[in-house]
């Protein structure tokens, strides 16, 4: 149920140079669809990845957000996302927003969900914001379903990328994300222990992301 894309159909869907997309990931300026930053198996990508990457560079070119804020956002936040992609697949309306604001103190809070909740969640925070950068989740996936139909040769995507928790099949889609994470989880560690060990070091950690906070997100 988690449809794949190869490496050179998701790049083109995305329509980003191999290099450009390498260089981002080596830089921590990517997060794919749930909360991992490499896939589960080399060379192929969820359709969810594709649209999470668009998240992050709709974010930087429309909002101005940095790369790098983006992909820690989504990444950290992609069950928050994930819920919002499923909502917005099946209603228009409301228009659901993935919104990270910028504090004072330069730390970040994320808000998923319509302008109302954005606008409630300014009343819970501790200070005011300095800036804040938001995407619609439903133009995200109108803009991936548009480059689907631009590229060439045509990429054909499924209806939908998720299951929502009243149809079939959801509890088995469910059990394939864990699955799924705890595969690309795994590729992780033993890539990273294979390069430690080529160059006679110990093993290093997964890089330490800001901390980000959540302010209200779509149930």
């Amino acid at each position: 149920m988690l449809q794949v894309l190869p490496r050179d159909e998701f790049l083109r869907l995305l329509t980003l140079k191999s290099t450009t997309f390498d260089q981002r990931t080596l830089m921590g300026q990517t997060a794919l669809a749930l909360g991992v930053s490499r896939p589960a198996r080399p060379g192929l990508y969820l359709c969810l990845d594709a649209l999470a990457v668009l998240t992050i560079s709709m974010l930087h070119g429309f909002a101005r957000l940095e790369l790098k804020e983006g992909a820690d956002a989504v990444r950290t936040h992609w069950r928050d996302w994930l819920g919002a992609v499923t909502k917005a697949e099946r209603f228009p309306i409301p228009e659901l927003f993935f919104t990270v604001f910028t504090m004072a103190d330069m730390t970040h809070r994320v808000v998923v969900g319509d302008k109302q909740e954005a606008a409630a969640a300014l009343g819970r925070f501790d200070q005011a914001p300095h800036n804040l950068g938001f995407v619609s989740i439903h133009g995200v996936l109108q803009q991936l379903r548009a480059n689907a139909r631009l590229a060439k040769p045509k990429i054909v995507l499924p209806e939908r990328f998720t299951v929502a928790p009243n149809e079939p099949g959801y509890k088995d889609w469910c059990g394939e994300i864990d699955t799924y994470r705890e595969r690309a989880e795994a590729r992780f560690k033993v890539k990273t222990k294979a390069k430690a060990k080529a160059k006679g070091q110990r093993p290093a950690r997964a890089p330490a992301r800001k901390r980000l906070v959540t302010a209200g997100a779509v149930n």
